[in-house]
């Protein structure tokens, strides 16, 4: 039996009570066929949608302005707030151990801290607040 004529004969209910079994299988695959294969079409040609869309939209990176007498003044004030977190290293290192060492369940004495860095935070803001509510519902 043509495929045309089964998917013919698959429209009506009744005739596919009169079908046999091989018929209804080879009907149930090129269904199946069909729509898995319609819905990856139509996913990939989203996908390519999307991306075209990004492209598009995305934000052009600004050109490095060169060095001016303008530029100057701001570049000193990241300098002068180094210092300041420079003095208090020593206070953020041991606020640092007592974390630790409470967490652990030990002493601060007992660590030796040898290297302190700061990560980026990627947290997302949805991410951020989904914390903020984890720990709020806690206590």
């Amino acid at each position: 039996m043509n495929i045309a004529e089964l998917m013919k004969l698959f429209s009506n209910p009744e005739t596919i009570k009169s079908l046999s079994a091989g018929d209804k299988m080879m009907g149930v695959g090129v269904t199946v066929l069909l729509g898995m294969g319609i819905t990856v079409i139509a996913l990939i040609f989203i996908m390519y949608i999307i991306g075209f869309m990004t492209t598009i939209m995305a934000e052009k990176p600004k050109p490095v302005a060169e060095s001016t007498p303008a530029a100057t003044p701001a570049q000193s004030a990241p300098v002068q707030e180094v210092e300041e977190v420079a003095t208090n290293d020593e206070e953020l290192v041991a606020v640092i151990a007592a974390a630790i060492a409470a967490q652990l369940g030990t002493s601060a004495s007992n660590l030796v801290v040898r290297n302190i860095r700061r990560v980026a935070d990627a947290t997302p803001t949805w991410g951020k607040a989904g914390i903020v509510d984890q720990m709020s519902t806690r206590f």
